[in-house]
């Protein structure tokens, strides 16, 4: 054999050697890699949770967190979001601003979270986003009527119909039954002041006069005063919201006492069977509420989602609507960010492209955050029971 196909033969070997070691070392970093990939997929999602758990909206803030709890279960026992299974990170609101600040704060910065479930309740909603908007954290609101939210963030949606709308037409149901001069009693929250606002506004459109108005501080317990103020108007109905069921006790329980039995509307709270328990059976059967409503049959799995609730939680204190809209909200969510990621922009566009079939039915939004349908109905509580029309 000559030198040179020696000399050949041995750089051949080495090129064949050092191209094995090559491809082995490629291959252990490509399955470093994968491993790496693999663990980080498996990484839970956090969500951020924010509603009043204490405090005088708790009757439907933990209605809201318990059907949103069932969503998550759903959601992790098909597998999560793209592979990696879903956290909330819950968060009592109080229904108070400072607080929903202070947890809002709290989930961005400490938790990490990039988008939020909350608030659950109109002062809530509107006092986080001056802290979620600018650092583009994606917010679906659950239990928000106030109408103040509509076009208040980019990135902020809303599950609950707005007081406008829904009040609105409880004004018309008011008006075609004879109502002509009405009286308004609130709390000064955000809330209740929207929903005799969208009451209002529509009642003094059809042509109906607005006779007395009266608002109240939160934690107030003698409504005596403003009710004697109400009733030297002659009004022919009176239209009365708070945020939990302790005030409307009181200002009901007054009314009887002061034998004003003029015709009662109200927000979901105000008529409800907790609140004719609380009266030991004063608030009449004449009296109506206005709310958002789902019926059961609307689909198998609507119906199904109820079913769970109750099993677990009992029945739902204010009617369907609010663990519907909760789960609804929590599968919306999950779909966003199946599609967008952390990307906020992304999530904008897809919220007002997209229509989804949800438990509450068909669920889309424009583009100033307001859910498209208003789900209105209206109940009376008959014989210590609710009645749903």
């Amino acid at each position: 054999m000559e030198e040179g196909e020696v000399k050949m033969k041995d750089s051949t070997k080495m090129m064949l050697t050092m191209g094995l070691l090559t491809i082995l070392i490629l291959s252990g970093c490509a399955a470093k890699t994968e491993t790496a990939t693999s663990t980080q997929d498996k990484t839970p999602i956090k969500i951020g949770w924010i509603g009043p758990l204490t405090g005088a909206g708790a009757l439907y803030g933990t209605t809201e967190l318990n059907a949103a709890k069932i969503a998550v279960e759903d959601l992790n026992a098909a597998g999560g979001i793209n592979g990696r299974h879903v956290e909330m990170i819950i968060e009592d609101g109080k229904c108070e601003g400072a607080t929903a600040t202070s947890t809002a704060t709290k989930l961005i910065e400490v938790d990490g979270v990039h988008q939020i479930l909350g608030g659950h309740c109109s002062t809530e909603s509107l006092s986080i986003l001056p802290i979620t908007e600018p650092k583009k954290v994606f917010v679906i609101a659950g239990a928000t009527g106030t109408d103040v939210f509509t076009g208040a963030g980019k990135y902020s949606f809303r599950t609950f119909p707005s007081a406008k709308g829904l009040y609105g037409k409880l004004a018309e149901a008011a008006y075609k039954t004879g109502s002509r001069k009405a009286a308004m009693i609130a709390e000064n929250k955000d809330w209740p002041k929207a929903v005799v606002g969208g009451f209002a506004g529509r009642f003094k459109e059809l042509g109906g006069e607005i006779v007395a108005s009266e608002t109240f501080p939160p934690g107030e317990t003698d409504f005596r005063t403003m009710l004697l103020k109400i009733q030297e108007s002659k009004p022919d109905s009176i239209m009365i919201s708070a945020q939990g069921p302790d005030a409307d006790v009181g200002i009901i329980s007054q009314m009887a006492e002061l034998g004003m039995d003029m015709q009662i509307y109200g927000d979901v709270i105000a008529v409800s069977k907790g609140v004719y328990d609380k009266t030991g059976g004063k608030l009449p059967s004449t009296a109506i509420a206005g709310l958002p409503l789902v019926d059961p049959a609307t689909s198998p799995k609507t119906q199904d989602v109820l079913d769970r609730f109750t099993k677990r939680f009992g029945a739902p204190p204010l009617g369907t609507y609010h663990p519907l809209e909760s789960y609804d909200g929590v599968m919306v969510m999950a779909d966003v960010i199946k599609e967008c990621g952390d990307d906020a922009d992304c999530a904008r566009k897809l919220m007002i492209s997209k229509e989804w079939e949800g438990v509450t039915g068909k669920v889309s939004f424009d583009e100033k955050g307001d859910l498209k349908a208003d789900h209105f109905s209206t109940a009376r509580v008959v014989d210590g029971k609710m009645v749903f029309e």
